[in-house]
């Protein structure tokens, strides 16, 4: 308490303090607290940076060397978790939140539907007005044009987590079955950022010019949907099929009202909007 009544300073001496002042608002406790109000506020404003598709690439191929070089279940599982819900939200336009839905029971019932041409991502949820599922239901190419390999990734997770008795509920889990959060997944991803940062620093734009603007500017909340966004412009993607794939992001955010967007839309069935999704999905 009297921390917050007075500013410290790091004294010589490692785990001691030394009192400066007695003025509350020059105390460490409220420096913090004015940064989280102007973030909070707008005041301070650092949106999530997009990446590079090279980038991008990179950081899917670290998490798979992390993933081969694991030396417990407990690591394997973070690894492979990560990779799959960083290549999920990357492809299909995710923020991390919503990455955090993918379904095991969804993704274990749809497995194999779509044979060699594609595969179908589940999520958590029921869009109004399509039936037979309780999971929004995403088609995704196999393969995308850059080589990320989705349909091997969602087959690893999915037998991994059949190997620990998980097979339905929330894919994105630790081994011992409690849902990772989004700090957690960040963390992870920051940790290869920082890694690729030191080895590979013309992947990053010159507006990262040191390790702490990367924990500022990259975090997974955005940086992987507003990474799939620039790219699927970058490959001249069609609006259409752009729109396609945030259909049901736009169903959820209307809360049971009449989401906003073009009518043909409105009546359109999943299975109707496959090669929209598709080729979508093949730009990444």
């Amino acid at each position: 308490a009297q921390a917050n009544r007075s500013s410290w300073a790091i004294g010589d001496t490692p785990g001691k303090y030394q009192r400066l002042g007695t003025d509350p608002c020059s105390s460490f406790w409220f420096y913090r607290f004015m940064e989280g109000m102007k973030r909070r506020m707008g005041q301070d404003w650092r949106p999530n940076k997009a990446i590079g598709r090279p980038l991008m690439l990179r950081v899917l191929k670290k998490a798979e060397d992390r993933i081969e070089g694991a030396t417990s279940p407990a690591e394997l599982n973070r690894w492979i978790v990560f990779q799959t819900y960083a290549m999920v939200c990357y492809v299909v336009s995710l923020r991390g939140c919503e990455g955090l839905l993918l379904d095991l029971s969804g993704l274990n019932r749809k497995r194999g539907v779509g044979g060699e041409k594609y595969v179908v991502i589940a999520l958590l949820g029921k869009i109004k007005g399509e039936t037979g599922d309780r999971s929004h239901l995403l088609p995704c190419v196999v393969k995308t044009s850059s080589g990320i390999k989705v349909g091997e990734a969602l087959k690893r997770l999915l037998d991994f987590k059949r190997s620990t008795g998980q097979v339905q509920g929330p894919a994105i889990l630790d081994v011992n079955g409690k849902i990772y959060d989004s700090r957690t997944l960040n963390d992870a991803f920051l940790e290869i950022l920082e890694d690729l940062f030191d080895t590979a620093r013309e992947l990053f734009s010159a507006s990262i010019e040191d390790k702490e603007t990367v924990r500022k500017r990259v975090q997974a909340y955005r940086t992987f949907r507003r990474t799939s966004d620039s790219v699927a412009i970058e490959e001249k993607v069609a609006q259409a099929n752009i729109d396609v794939v945030n259909r049901w992001q736009t169903v959820e955010r209307a809360a049971g009202s009449r989401p906003n967007r073009p009518m043909r839309q409105h009546y359109a069935e999943l299975e109707l909007l496959l090669k929209p999704c598709l080729r979508y999905t093949w730009g990444m």
